[in-house]
């Protein structure tokens, strides 16, 4: 029954998420892949942070209240820079 709830806990929070496409610009290795990793999920409310540095991009998945400015921040911290993806 425990993992039931865990479960049900678990789809609540994400119907209430938002998700980010982001461009990281500065990366150019697996090592800044898991400094802007950690970096996004050092910030409260970050569920999710799938980084790429072949694509230079990250797909976060945050609750509601996180901005755009939280994240950057927090990857700014780490010599990165992190912008909103435009798609093509």
């Amino acid at each position: 029954m425990g993992r039931i709830t865990l479960g049900i806990l678990l789809l609540a929070s994400l119907a209430y998420s938002r998700e980010w496409n982001l461009h990281i610009g500065g990366m150019h290795c697996i090592a800044c892949t898991l400094a802007v990793k950690k970096a996004l999920l050092s910030v409260h409310g970050v569920q999710i942070a799938k980084v790429n540095f072949k694509n230079e991009s990250a797909l976060v998945i945050t609750d509601e209240n996180i901005s755009l400015k939280m994240m950057q921040d927090a990857v700014a911290q780490t010599g990165y820079t992190a912008t909103l993806a435009t798609k093509n």
